[in-house]
């Protein structure tokens, strides 16, 4: 069997953008570099920023996000337990979000999981900017 394939919304309109992101698992198979957002498929590809996140998931399943580069560059990993929604606004304060700074690659925003289990569910959404 394979890890489940996602269910995805996206839309980018000039340099900002939003994913929603959905996948329920039929087995324990995880899934490994699966990319969120694809710079090559962007009018703008130098850079994402990621703005805010919000995500949902079950309690027997962890995600990892990364940046894509020579030596991927974590952004955010969820923890056991919390199954109500999670949010981070990564321009409070004025600031203007997460952006990658490790060398090499696509810089692609991909998602890895962990503990997978049959009927876990993630759904993640993110803002982001492209320039």
């Amino acid at each position: 069997m394979a890890a489940p394939t996602p269910t995805t919304y996206s839309r980018t309109v000039g340099h900002y953008g939003f994913l929603s992101w959905n996948a329920v698992w039929a087995n324990t198979d995880n899934l490994t570099t699966s990319v969120l957002v694809d710079l090559s498929a962007e009018n703008y590809t130098n850079l994402v920023t990621v703005q805010r996140i919000k995500w949902i998931v079950t309690a027997g399943i962890e995600f990892t996000l990364l940046w894509d580069a020579t030596s991927n560059e974590h952004i955010l990993s969820s923890v056991l337990a919390p199954t109500e929604q999670q949010d981070i606004d990564f321009t409070w304060n004025g600031l203007d979000g997460v952006v990658k700074t490790a060398a090499g690659s696509t810089g692609d925003l991909v998602l890895t999981t962990t503990s997978a289990a049959s009927a876990d569910e993630i759904s993640l959404y993110v803002w982001y900017r492209v320039d």
